[in-house]
């Protein structure tokens, strides 16, 4: 199920985020991306969550010719008010805009 998302993901990402590549570096770009794959993932883990990323605890650096790894933290609430930390990594094809791999690990 998860490997289904992750190609389907891209395309609504690169569609939702298209008109903010061209306003900001392609660094915010890929962060971006890479939020999105993350944030659908807790949704479908944690239907009614709300999350929100750590801006300032945000890592993009290049891996290769047209990769791009993201890391980072924030954190979830769940419907029930608990609030739920997180780790996330993704991996961003470059060249053609879209996530290839992305996971999130709750810290506490």
């Amino acid at each position: 199920m998860n490997r289904k998302l992750m190609v389907a993901l891209p395309s609504l990402a690169v569609a939702f985020f298209a008109s903010t590549a061209s306003a900001g570096s392609s660094d915010d770009y890929n962060i971006s991306l890479c939020q999105q794959a993350v944030k659908t993932q807790i949704k479908l883990e944690h239907d009614k969550a709300g999350v929100e990323f750590s801006d300032n605890k945000v890592n993009a650096a290049s891996s290769g010719a047209s990769r791009v790894d993201v890391s980072g933290k924030g954190h979830f609430t769940r419907h029930d008010g608990t609030k739920k930390h997180f780790n996330y990594t993704c991996t961003v094809d470059t060249s053609a805009s879209r996530v290839v791999n992305a996971s999130f690990t709750k810290t506490d």
